[in-house]
């Protein structure tokens, strides 16, 4: 990723959480804070490269992985959608503004957060695949990327179901561990797989694409 796109990226964040922060209220006030926590790993990822040295990458790297699975976390906001009552009395859905509105606030950040995610993933499955020296393993920046969305996937369960955020990470660890130690179920981890296996249909999907384009310009 080049710095123009990198600072693109950020503009975007920035511009949507100060509306966010002035402008979406009620309903939809959590948009601030989930926006906020997705861009936080995605921002490290920018600092997460070659240039950086063993310890401050791998420092780095640790939170990165803390806080990323609040990106695919914004996925499951989606289900607020059902706030927006879309529905007119013809069953037909209704060509209210405000609510078109309201449904680009929650879309929009899920969208920008999944794609740029999924592409920090296999950007830094690249750099660990180097760092850890398993550069002649085949297949590995798709293992470790398919790890990294493992992790993420429970990770989304945490926030959405236990309710806990990165940040309580740094405030109260005690009350954390146990709350992850006592989560494990059979309906937990049928949920992880799905979160899981969506995570990485949008990888082979970004990576065909990535690949598609490619044959093109080299024609």
């Amino acid at each position: 990723m080049t710095r123009l796109q990198r600072w693109l990226i950020r503009l975007i964040y920035w511009l949507f959480i100060g509306f966010a922060a002035l402008s979406i209220h009620g309903a939809f006030s959590f948009l601030l804070l989930n926006t906020t926590l997705a861009y936080i790993p995605i921002e490290l990822s920018f600092w997460l490269t070659d240039r950086r040295s063993a310890f401050m990458f791998w420092l780095l790297a640790i939170i990165w992985l803390l806080f990323y699975p609040n990106a695919p976390y914004l996925m499951t906001d989606l289900f607020h959608l059902s706030l927006l009552n879309p529905y007119a009395v013809n069953g037909l859905l209704k060509f209210d503004l405000a609510m078109w509105r309201d449904f680009a606030y929650l879309v929009g950040p899920t969208m920008v957060s999944v794609i740029v995610g999924t592409f920090s993933v296999d950007q830094l499955a690249g750099e660990f695949q180097r760092r850890l020296h398993l550069t002649k393993l085949p297949g590995g920046r798709l293992l470790i990327s398919t790890l990294l969305f493992l992790f993420a996937a429970i990770g989304v369960y945490v926030g959405r179901f236990l309710r806990l955020h990165s940040i309580y990470l740094l405030i109260t660890p005690q009350y954390i561990i146990k709350q992850l130690i006592d989560m494990w179920s059979l309906k937990m981890l049928a949920f992880v797989l799905i979160i899981w296996g969506l995570q990485l249909l949008i990888y082979v999907v970004w990576r065909f694409t990535l690949a598609a384009a490619k044959t093109i310009v080299s024609k």
